[in-house]
């Protein structure tokens, strides 16, 4: 959350001239709801069941630069699909700015309601778990400080 994966994801499907796919973004087009609604309708495995359905059907398409939500590269089975169609790529940003960009993010985030306080113990929690997963990826690139398009020039010099 808030590592910039769609944000860079747009820059880079720009300098590759390649079409960008946000899954989030989509299976919220596809419901008419945003991911917090679908949360708390269907609960987390409901809503995972989506993003799985979205992604099959993603990881199929090929020749795309997709922004995936942050709980599906930890899985293993989500993990063997992603590096068999393509390219993964970790945005390691620190906790500390990760926490900043948290604290001012727009809108809900279904994993982190609640006071702000409460909030960043649950996210750095969070993160600390994922972490380990995440460095597993193909590519993985500090991107503390950069923009969208410098993150981008970096992926593509790494690719």
């Amino acid at each position: 959350m808030c590592a910039g994966k769609t944000s860079a994801g747009r820059a880079l499907a720009r300098l590759l001239g390649l079409p960008f796919c946000d899954c989030d973004a989509l299976v919220e087009k596809e419901t008419g709801r945003t991911v917090g609604e679908l949360v708390a309708e269907k609960g987390l495995g409901g809503f995972r069941r989506l993003e799985a359905a979205r992604m099959r059907a993603l990881a199929s398409s090929g020749g795309q630069v997709v922004a995936l939500g942050g709980g599906v590269y930890p899985s293993r089975k989500w993990k063997g699909l992603l590096n068999r169609t393509g390219l993964t790529i970790f945005l390691n940003c620190p906790w500390p700015e990760l926490a900043g960009r948290l604290k001012k993010a727009a809108g809900p985030r279904p994993l982190l309601a609640g006071p702000w306080e409460r909030t960043a113990v649950r996210a750095e929690k969070l993160y600390s778990r994922r972490l380990p997963f995440y460095r597993r990826a193909d590519i993985t690139l500090d991107t503390a400080g950069l923009s969208p398009e410098k993150i981008a020039g970096l992926v593509r010099r790494k690719i």
